[in-house]
Parts: structure tokens; sequence; C-alpha cells
């Protein structure tokens, strides 16, 4: 009896996961990024929606994030918040991915995650697998503040296996209270490899309703 208390009180004490800290999903949130890639610089600037339904009426609510370069819309990724994790649920509105898929996992314990289900890619669903982990960075400077950091590594597969499917390894750094600061991409499709960098040059925080 006594055991079972003492581990009754020790679960209530565990600090609730603060993934959200570091993936800021607040309307009107906005981040510009400069985006490098074979010598060539994009500016994208990424912007928080309101939160929606997804698929049928009725659906789980997530939130988007429109990337848009110059004033064309790039594209869109709904996200959602669960537990210890950030989830991406759906690139369209009203067709939601089969099985949503994590993109950060912050508990209290062991920081790793497998997935094995499917993306979009190209505009059509395509098989996706990932192998990610998390891990506290410390405090690094932001815009003249310090904040918290954590960066997380993830090793991905998607498309059909062999020459039509790409291999990604990406470098994730995310800062308390903003979001993604700056991203590394090395992307393998049959024998040629892609490095892309991504940096955040701005920053403007969106207000809670």
């Amino acid at each position: 009896m006594m055991i079972a208390l003492c581990a009754a009180i020790a679960l209530s004490q565990e600090k609730p996961s603060d993934v959200s800290d570091f993936f800021p999903l607040v309307k009107g949130t906005v981040w510009t990024y400069q985006d490098t890639s074979n010598g060539l610089t994009t500016i994208y600037k990424d912007s928080v929606g309101n939160e929606q339904p997804i698929g049928d009426k009725g659906g789980k609510l997530a939130t988007p994030i429109v990337s848009k370069v110059d004033s064309d819309v790039d594209g869109s990724t709904f996200y959602r918040v669960e537990g210890d994790q950030v989830l991406v649920v759906a690139f369209d509105q009203n067709k939601p991915l089969p099985n949503p898929y994590p993109i950060i996992k912050l508990g209290s314990d062991k920081n790793t995650w497998q997935y094995t289900g499917a993306t979009q890619w190209y505009g059509e669903l395509a098989p996706l697998t990932i192998k990610g982990s998390t891990r506290r960075t410390g405090q690094k400077e932001f815009f003249g503040e310090k904040r918290d950091t954590i960066e997380v590594v993830m090793d991905a597969t998607v498309g059909p296996e062999g020459k039509m499917g790409a291999k990604k390894h990406q470098v994730y750094v995310y800062a308390r209270g903003i979001g993604l600061v700056s991203l590394r991409d090395t992307t393998t499709l049959d024998k040629t490899k892609v490095d892309r960098e991504r940096k955040l040059v701005a920053f403007s925080p969106g207000k809670p309703d």
C-alpha cells in the first residue's frame, strides 16, 4: 500500500512537457527565414493562422503555419501539440494524414521516437519512416536575449524504396518562446546530394487570444 502511494505521489509530481514553449502556435506569429541551397538564397515568411478542424466537420483542431515566398503562398502545414509531442497532421485542411507524425518529442524521460506511415510528397501520399531524437542544448542568444534551446535530429526516408525515394538527415534548433531558429538539411536522391540551410532573420510574436 505504501509503495503504491509513493508511486502515485511521484507520478503526480512529474512536470508536464514544455514542448509547446519551443513550438509556439500563437495566431499572428511571423518568422522570417533565409534559406540557402546550391548557392541560391530565398526568403520565406511563415505565419500562424487560425486553429481549424481537420477533415470532416467535427474533426480535431489543428493550427496552420502558412509559408510564403515574396507574396506567393508556398504551402501550409497543420500542426497539433499532444502531450510531449508536436505532430504534423495535414497539409490540406480537408485531407488529414492517415497517422499524424511527430517532429518533436520532449518528455521528461527518453526523447527518442520512430515513425512508420505516410506524408505528402509531390502532392500525393508517400511512405515515410523517421528516427528522431531531442536533446536540451542550454541557452543561446537570439535578438539580444538568452533563451533555452533544444536540438532535434531526424533521419527520414520518404517515397518508394530505391532510386525514387529520398533520404534526409535534418538537424533543427528551436528556442523557447521563438520556435525554429535554424535547420541543416541534407537530402540524398539516388546519387544526388543537396545541402540546405535555413536561418531565422526576423521574428514577430503573436498575441494569445
